[in-house]
């Protein structure tokens, strides 16, 4: 992943842990590292303000406590939701915002359920339900991911962790089944 970060000298890098989100307005690379979390990519290359949250559960309403704590980010459709408001404060319609999906690698519980699974049904249901396009995604699988995300472009690096082949690392993923995510370069 160092060349991905050698081809944008100059760059702003910024690394988000589980549970936070940012839009940004400027030229950044975000990366973070998945394993059952879901992070969601958020770009509108008519104004190149991008956006990135990582979320750890699926569904606020299943999990809040009701402790008055606001943690918008820890859940994917509350994060999903903070995102795109934040976008439209920046007057993006989110109508021309392209959406990439990322992670929720398979942790399978006692009980026979996966939150990896969970996370990423509430990413797809979510956006659906807000009508925003989803133009690539890297989910599931049993591995964690490293994500970088280039917000000014919409480009996403993908290198899944532990193990991979030699040669196959800091991959560029475009859809399911292809190896690259074009930005606007």
């Amino acid at each position: 992943m160092r060349k991905v970060l050698d081809e944008y000298p100059g760059l702003a890098c910024h690394y988000l842990l589980v549970g936070q989100g940012e839009v940004f307005t400027e030229p950044t690379l975000t990366q973070t590292v998945l394993g059952s979390c879901v992070s969601v990519t958020f770009f509108c290359r008519k104004t190149g303000v991008g956006g990135l949250f990582h979320a750890l559960l699926p569904y606020k309403g299943e999990y809040e406590s009701g402790n008055g704590v606001a943690e918008p980010y820890k859940y994917v459709d509350s994060a999903i939701e903070r995102i795109c408001a934040r976008l439209e404060d920046r007057r993006v319609r989110l109508r021309d915002v392209e959406c990439k999906v990322f992670g929720g690698a398979g942790t399978i519980f006692r009980d026979g359920s996966c939150i990896g699974e969970k996370n990423v049904r509430a990413a797809f249901e979510t956006l659906a339900a807000m009508r925003l396009r989803v133009t690539a995604s890297h989910v599931g699988g049993g591995r964690g991911r490293k994500i970088v995300f280039a917000a000014h472009t919409g480009e996403v690096y993908v290198k899944l962790l532990r193990g991979d082949p030699p040669g196959q690392g800091g991959q560029r993923i475009q859809r399911a089944g292809q190896e690259r995510i074009p930005g606007k370069r």
